[in-house]
């Protein structure tokens, strides 16, 4: 085979495999019904996660009213368990917010509305490579 019809090989070979990674995304609404606002109980979003896999690629969506909930994105554990705003990445509040779950690893969100994240507003992930 030559050089070049080698690389013409390769090059088709990436491409598919990045198109057929992106049909098997998912994508996850948080809360499912509910939604992301003040849970029933302080357990609900971890119990959302429960028997769902979160892989790069997948997207998650926040469906809430601009105005009553915010998606507050902090980068470590422990301001997740603290509902700490010290270090946000990322604040959304326009309501329904998709993200992209892009890398592998630990992504933490809480709501920064009063005393949400507190009563349990609040979700933490892990996203594997597909």
């Amino acid at each position: 085979m030559s050089k070049k019809m080698y690389l013409k090989f390769v090059i088709f070979f990436m491409s598919s495999c990045i198109v057929l990674a992106h049909m098997q995304s998912t994508t996850h609404f948080v809360g499912d019904d509910k939604g992301w606002c003040s849970p029933p109980n302080p357990g609900f979003y971890n119990d959302w996660t429960k028997g769902r896999k979160f892989t790069v690629g997948d997207v998650i969506v926040f469906q809430y009213n601009p105005g009553l909930n915010t998606v507050a994105q902090v980068g470590t554990r422990e301001d997740y368990d603290k509902c700490s705003g010290t270090n946000v990445l990322q604040t959304y509040f326009f309501g329904k917010t998709a993200i992209t779950l892009d890398k592998p690893g630990d992504y933490f969100f809480f709501s920064s509305v009063g005393k949400h994240c507190e009563a349990g507003q609040k979700l933490m992930i892990t996203v594997c490579v597909a």
